[in-house]
Parts: structure tokens; C-alpha cells; sequence
């Protein structure tokens, strides 16, 4: 007889987080920008005094989404607000960014080499979750980013009280 391995419980952090949207610029080749994103932007953003860790999620240029239509709930990336990947990072201690400003400045300066647009979320201590899906050098095989955004004419409470019945664990392993 036998039986499955017992499946270990996810590892969560809750670290001082940000994640800021990328759209890389137009007026070369998206590759270009993907490569320099990958390339010495990196290198930037990797020597940043304070950093606990720095994901680079580069999307596809063409990604129909997988979302089913469902009424009520944009399910479709308009055009406007598609982009071309995020970068995630988490901080060791909430005062850690203040030792990197050296490298924020330099990282800034370079954006202009390769972004049209940034958006930065930032998610204090407790405010967002990192799983721990793969171990080092680990593929983590796919990710889903899943961002919420307020209709016209909500409030912040509302907003709040309603995103506040969202799981908070990962789904499912299909």
C-alpha cells in the first residue's frame, strides 16, 4: 500500500514589501528593454544595502489572461493597462530602505534607460503576503497576479471592508 507524501505547509513572510508595475519604453524594441530590465538594472537594484530578496516577473508581451468572464468584474487587461512585468522586493527591517538610498537614486536614473512607466505600490510590514513556493535555484513553474482596483465611485472603507473577505492563503495546487 501506498501512500502520498504529506504536503508541507507553505512558508509565509510578511515583510515591508513593494511591487511596482513596469511598462518598458516604445520607442525601441520591447526585447531591448526586457534585456536591459534583466541585465544591469538588475545589477542595480541587487546591490541595494538592506534588500532581503528581488523578483523579476516579465510578462508576456501578447497574454490573453486566463480569467473567465464574469459579470460585474473586468476580467480583461484593457490595453491602457497592460504591462510588461513587475519587480517585487522585500526589505530586511522596515528602516532598511533608508541604507539603500545611494542605490535608489542610481536605480532611478537608469529607469529612464528602460521604462516609460513605473508604478509603485509599496505594502508596509504585515500589509502583503510572499509565499515560499519553490526552493533556491527552484522554478516556481507559474504565478498569478492578481491586482484589485476600485470602481468609480467607492470608497476606501468600502473597498476595504469588502477585499478584507479575500482568502488569504494561496489556492490550490491544480
Amino acid at each position: 500500500m501506498s501512500t502520498s507524501p504529506a504536503v508541507a505547509p507553505l512558508a509565509v513572510k510578511k515583510p515591508l514589501t513593494s511591487s511596482i508595475l513596469l511598462w518598458v519604453r516604445t520607442d525601441q524594441p520591447r526585447q531591448t528593454g526586457m534585456d536591459h530590465w534583466k541585465g544591469p538594472h538588475s545589477g542595480i537594484i541587487s546591490a541595494t544595502p538592506g534588500l532581503e530578496e528581488y523578483r523579476q516577473i516579465h510578462l508576456a508581451e501578447h497574454n490573453p489572461g486566463r480569467w473567465p468572464a464574469t459579470d460585474g468584474v473586468q476580467t480583461a487587461i484593457p490595453a491602457d493597462r497592460k504591462i510588461d512585468g513587475v519587480a517585487e522586493v522585500t526589505f530586511q527591517s522596515a528602516l532598511a530602505p533608508l541604507k539603500g538610498r545611494k542605490q535608489t537614486k542610481l536605480a532611478y536614473a537608469d529607469e529612464i534607460n528602460v521604462f516609460r512607466r513605473t508604478l509603485l505600490y509599496a505594502g508596509p510590514p504585515n500589509s502583503s503576503r510572499w509565499y515560499d513556493v519553490a526552493g533556491p535555484g527552484q522554478a516556481a513553474g507559474a504565478r498569478a497576479l492578481i491586482y484589485l482596483r476600485r470602481r468609480d465611485g467607492i470608497g476606501a472603507g468600502t473597498f476595504r471592508k469588502s477585499s478584507s473577505s479575500l482568502p488569504r492563503s494561496p489556492p490550490p495546487e491544480c
